[in-house]
């Protein structure tokens, strides 16, 4: 059996190198590799016994719990609930057994899938919160995920609508529920999940002061609108034919969720020919347009409601122009 299992190993790894390396050197790095393993025994680790038990679960449903209690968002939870259960069901061991060479096989096998070193430093750093939160229970001695090196990943830059974009939005719209919650994304900085919260008690009209109630992490803030948006808001609750608490409403008289949101948006992206159109490019646009005007970077970061100011930072997007122009104007 060892033998039969160091043949596998020895044939795959051939397999693997012969066409990254000239076939000569493919040959002699096989044959060191050969004369390596004869001084061990290799036994294949078994992955189709053990299965995610009762135990498994109610502790990865208390981990989600804790989150709850932390403020964490319900798709931030779902995100972590679903990247444990997706490593547990692969890697076929218990929590308390899992060990850094799990962790590695685990993200090897999601970038063999095609999956992005993006998405799998993010993987990599819900597992290894998900362990710490063990480790701080006293569920387990060490986290696994420790030793595990971080994904380097080459960041997109994401692009804010341009000026030529938004005016394009605007005259694809129909409707004034379409204007209003285009210029109230444009205006506010508000995410997709806050406008689908806001009742119309929220929203001071006289002032165009807009209260966020459940912002990310349940947190409650202030931001405001434009007068444009004023307009539009108050023509769309002067026509829409439902009397309810929530702004927003769909064709059914149901409060609009995100999903909603989003299809209003696709669909006047694909009315103006302008692409990419999603809630969270509007806060982009929200935060860059603010930086240009000369709005503090601690201001912006209130009013998007971040934690940290890295994450405003991140959306902020300045291109070279205007870098070279802000340069000459505070240049001595």
């Amino acid at each position: 059996m060892s033998k039969d299992n160091k043949s596998e190993i020895i044939n795959t790894f051939r397999q693997n190198i012969i066409n990254l390396i000239d076939s000569s050197v493919a040959d002699d790095v096989t044959d060191e590799l050969i004369r390596i393993l004869s001084d061990y025994d290799i036994e294949k680790q078994c992955r189709e016994l053990v299965t995610f038990d009762d135990i498994d679960f109610r502790t990865l449903k208390r981990y989600c719990a804790c989150l709850i209690v932390d403020g964490k968002s319900e798709l931030t939870i779902a995100q972590y609930y679903r990247t444990v259960s997706i490593f547990l069901r692969q890697i076929q061991k218990h929590f308390t057994e899992v060990d850094s060479y799990d962790i590695r096989w685990f993200l090897a096998c999601e970038k063999n899938r095609g999956v992005s070193n993006r998405t799998l430093e993010n993987t990599r750093i819900q597992l290894s919160a998900f362990f710490q939160w063990m480790v701080n229970d006293d569920l387990i001695n060490k986290n696994p995920c420790s030793t595990v090196n971080a994904i380097k990943y080459t960041k997109k830059v994401r692009h804010p609508f341009s000026s030529v974009e938004i005016d394009a939005l605007r005259g694809a719209c129909k409707n004034s529920k379409e204007r209003a919650i285009l210029e109230l994304l444009l205006s506010s900085g508000m995410r997709v999940s806050e406008l689908t919260g806001l009742d119309v008690n929220d929203i001071d009209l006289d002032n165009m002061v807009i209260h966020i109630r459940h912002g990310k992490g349940d947190k409650e803030r202030i931001t405001y609108m434009s007068d444009v948006a004023k307009v539009y808001l108050l023509r769309y609750l002067s026509e829409r034919n439902v009397q309810g608490e929530k702004v927003f409403y769909n064709k059914k008289f149901q409060p609009l969720n995100n999903g909603g949101v989003r299809h209003i948006l696709k669909t006047l992206g694909e009315r103006a020919g302008v692409e990419h159109v999603h809630p969270h490019r509007f806060r982009r646009t929200f935060a860059t347009g603010m930086a240009s005007r000369g709005m503090d970077i601690q201001d912006i970061k209130t009013l998007l409601g971040h934690v940290k100011l890295d994450t405003t930072l991140e959306y902020v997007y300045m291109d070279s122009d205007r870098v070279q122009i802000s340069y000459k104007q505070h240049i001595v």
